[in-house]
Formats: C-alpha cells, sequence, structure tokens
C-alpha cells in the first residue's frame, strides 16, 4: 500500500492504493469511504482493499474531506468523477475499471454516475448499505420508519406493491450524526431553522412535506446528494447489497432503488441479515443455527463471485 495527494474538483486529498505484487496490469476497482473521521486508515475498509488486491485487483481510496469530515456536500460528485477518472488513466489499470460505495459513500457514488458521464458508464457498479434518496433517508431518520412493501402483495391488476410505514430504529448515533451534518448545509438563520424542522418532524410524511417546504437552494442540495432524481441515466450494471436490519441506512432505500423506473439494466440487490452496516457479522445474526449461516453465507459468497466477475 502507498499514499499519494491528489487534488479532484479543486479539493486536495489523500489517496491510498494497493496492488497486487505481480504483474504490470491488474483490473481496478475505486473505493467510496463511508462517513467516518478515520477516513482511509478505517481498519474495515483497508482489510477490504488487501483482499482486493491480493486477489489482483489494482484498488484505490480517495480520503474524501466531506465523507471524513461528515459533510453533506452536493459538490462531491465531481471530486468523485475525477478520482474515478484518474484510476482509468493510472498505468497499472487493465481494461476494466469500476467502483464500490460503501454506506453513505455508496449513495454518494450512485449520484455522482447519476451526473457525471464518464461514471455512469462504467462497466459495473456495486454498493453496500447506500441510500437512494436523501430525502427519504431524511424522513426515515426522524420518524424512525420505513416504507417498504407490505405483506398485502401488489395491487390488483397492476405490478406495483402496496406499500407499508413500518418501524425502523436507526442507530442511537444516527439522528445526532445526520443533524451535525445536515445543518452544516445552512447558509443563514432561515434555513438553519427550516432544516431543524424537517429533522424534527413527528412522521415520515410530515417529514417529507417539510422538506418539500425547504428553500429550493436547500432541496436542490438534497437531491443533488441522491441518486434518485437522475437514476435513469446510470448506464452501469448495479450491485447492491443490503442487510435487512440494518440499523444506518434502512433497506427500504435499496428496495426503493430496485423498483425505481427508467433504466435499461436492473439492479440486483441481495438483501441478508449477516452484516450490520459494514460490520461483518450483525448482532441479530449471532445464535442463529448453522442453516441459517450456511445460507446467509453462501448469499454473500454469491454476491463477491459476481462483483468479482464484474470486475474482471
Amino acid at each position: 500500500m502507498w499514499v499519494t495527494v491528489e487534488t479532484f474538483a479543486g479539493v486536495p486529498m489523500r489517496v491510498g492504493w494497493w496492488r497486487p505484487g505481480w504483474g504490470a496490469r491488474h483490473p481496478a476497482i475505486l473505493f467510496v469511504i463511508g462517513a467516518t473521521p478515520e477516513g482511509i486508515d478505517f481498519p474495515q475498509l483497508r482489510t477490504a482493499a488487501e483482499a482486493f488486491a491480493r486477489g489482483g485487483y489494482l484498488v484505490m481510496i480517495p480520503e474524501l474531506p466531506f465523507m471524513k469530515e461528515e459533510r453533506l456536500d452536493p459538490d462531491g460528485s465531481a471530486q468523485i468523477a475525477e478520482a474515478y477518472a484518474l484510476l482509468r488513466r493510472h498505468p497499472s489499470t487493465g481494461a476494466r475499471a469500476g467502483a464500490f460505495g460503501f454506506s453513505v459513500g455508496g449513495g454518494a457514488l450512485l449520484a455522482a454516475a447519476a451526473r457525471e458521464e464518464f461514471l455512469a458508464a462504467a462497466p459495473y457498479l456495486a454498493v453496500l448499505g447506500a441510500y437512494f434518496d436523501m430525502r427519504t433517508y431524511v424522513a426515515a431518520v426522524a420518524s424512525r420508519t420505513q416504507r417498504r412493501a407490505g405483506r398485502r402483495g401488489v395491487r390488483k391488476g397492476g405490478e406495483d406493491p402496496i406499500l407499508e410505514l413500518v418501524s425502523w430504529e436507526p442507530s442511537p448515533d444516527v439522528p445526532e450524526r445526520l443533524q451535525r451534518s445536515a445543518l452544516r448545509l445552512a447558509r443563514d438563520d432561515a434555513e438553519r431553522t427550516a432544516l431543524e424542522g424537517v429533522l424534527a418532524a413527528r412522521s415520515y410524511d410530515d417529514a417529507l412535506a417539510r422538506i418539500e417546504a425547504l428553500p429550493p437552494r436547500l432541496r436542490d442540495a438534497l437531491d443533488a446528494l441522491s441518486p434518485a432524481p437522475a437514476w435513469q441515466r446510470i448506464a452501469a450494471p448495479i450491485h447492491w447489497l443490503h442487510d435487512e436490519r440494518d440499523m444506518y441506512v434502512p433497506v427500504a432505500e435499496a428496495e426503493a432503488a430496485r423498483r425505481a423506473p427508467g433504466r435499461a439494466r436492473p439492479l440486483r440487490l441481495v438483501v441478508m441479515r449477516l452484516l450490520q452496516h459494514a460490520i461483518p457479522v450483525a448482532d441479530s445474526a449471532r445464535g442463529q443455527g448453522p442453516r441459517f449461516w450456511a445460507s446467509e453465507l453462501w448469499t454473500l459468497l454469491r454476491f463477491a463471485m459476481t462483483v468479482l466477475r464484474a470486475a474482471g
């Protein structure tokens, strides 16, 4: 592993690189980190990068300042796209170069692909525990509910699922971290008060209504952070892994992405109960029997092999 300092969209940052110990050119993959003060020093991230490098892949991880500082940055898409462009130009990069986003970094990656043509045409994109729409993500955190397909199935004469609000309890640190990040979008007291009102909403629909009533600049900022408004522009195949009981980003975000129309290629979604966001084993999985573990591990292995085949 070695570290360089690069500038993307006018923002300098550290970049970590992992390269196999053999050969001159390799399939390459860009990792987009989630919100963590540790940046590229986050242990689980380094473990994943080392594993991919041992498997023959050139790995690049930009230490995006807005992720390290836990800021919502509508201009982050340009930084991610320029990082991907540098990876594509690297002399060690072979014929294929894709990207893998973790947590909110996965949502940021997809938002970048929806707006940056070069990234939208990547051979593949993969995400773990990502969000689809910043508006519904904020509403879920504020209301502690998520909108999922109900048990009643689909409407008569159609394929649209009947969506129902169900409870969702985020990790205790999530509301505070999201509030801190969201309020940094405000430029004056009026915008700050409006955002505080959204985060204080008592229900999911109330939160969405308050978001709709935000000043246009703030609504535009939330849309710029979201893959949803420009979803149909992403031409790349998307592989999405999400834990059903994720306490950081609700699984409803993944399901909404799968339902969203407009893409020529389908999204491959794998929902598990083995992970807790980016942590290898969820608390809910501990104590389960061997049949559960065999099934979940096989599902995870199939997802990993699918992504590795896409990566070349």
